[in-house]
């Protein structure tokens, strides 16, 4: 029973850290994305939308990343 119980939780465990790396490399793509939507300085166009997704990124909410940078690409490419 312990160790039944053991190898679930480290299961779980393996599987959250698989996708936790994926929404990572998801928002950097998405990032990259959102810097190529923009013709020239994407600074300067949309700074805030980027700004916000860049700092969901380093407060480690990948998956509120994603979503930041998508809806800040799709108003850029409106």
């Amino acid at each position: 029973m312990k160790i039944s119980l053991v190898l679930m939780l480290l299961s779980l465990v393996f599987a959250s850290t698989v996708f936790a790396k994926d929404d990572r490399r998801e928002c950097k793509a998405e990032l990259a994305k959102l810097k190529a939507a923009f013709a020239t300085d994407y600074m300067s166009q949309n700074h805030h939308g980027y700004r916000r997704a860049k700092d969901a990124k380093e407060n480690g909410d990948y998956k509120q990343c994603v979503g930041l940078a998508k809806k800040a690409r799709e108003r850029a490419e409106r």
